[in-house]
């Protein structure tokens, strides 16, 4: 792994990876990663732990479904849902370099719910990369109301921002310290 990286299931153990673009349960219907891993920047993988260790002691445990994407693969999100509300579009220099796109291009950001102690999901707003209103997590009631509030709460101590209209995406808060990266998987 390149220095500054970490693999997040072995910082985080008893993380549930439900790395959905590594299968074809995502909104494309197809596999878009060759294998499911969780990289992020060592200092992003280091404040997810301490929101794993506060929701640990409340019973739950982190489900993770992206980190790490390579900026190439941004570019057939971006071209299947052209919204920028919900999809960063990706720029790329003359030589092929990324310069624009997407946090988790940098490692710098995170789709993450939550599970219980046994590894099942818990109830939240709405299912990964659902596309509109509803994914703000603001129309959810209940149980999801409640498990919302419990997750944001460990981020935002822990140092990420959430993002308004996804309920789910977490970005470090010093994400422009790192490059935007199109290394592979």
């Amino acid at each position: 792994m390149p220095p500054g990286w970490t693999d997040v299931a072995a910082r985080i153990p008893d993380a549930v990876l439900d790395l959905r673009y590594a299968t074809t349960r995502n909104f494309t219907r197809r596999q878009l990663y060759p294998r499911a891993r969780c990289l992020l920047r060592a200092a992003v993988a280091e404040r997810l732990a301490v929101a794993a260790d506060a929701l640990r002691r409340q019973g739950h445990r982190v489900l993770l479904w992206d980190c790490y994407r390579p900026a190439s693969i941004q570019v057939e999100l971006w071209r299947l849902v052209p919204d920028p509300n919900f999809v960063a579009e990706p720029v790329f220099d003359d030589a092929g370099a990324p310069i624009g796109g997407s946090k988790h291009s940098r490692g710098a950001a995170v789709d993450v719910s939550l599970a219980d102690a046994a590894g099942a999901p818990r109830t939240l707003p709405t299912d990964h990369d659902a596309f509109g209103p509803e994914a703000s997590g603001g129309r959810a009631t209940g149980d999801a109301a409640r498990n919302h509030t419990t997750l944001r709460d460990a981020m935002t101590a822990a140092g990420f921002e959430p993002m308004a209209t996804e309920w789910w995406h977490y970005d470090a808060g010093d994400w422009t310290s790192y490059p935007l990266s199109d290394d592979p998987l």
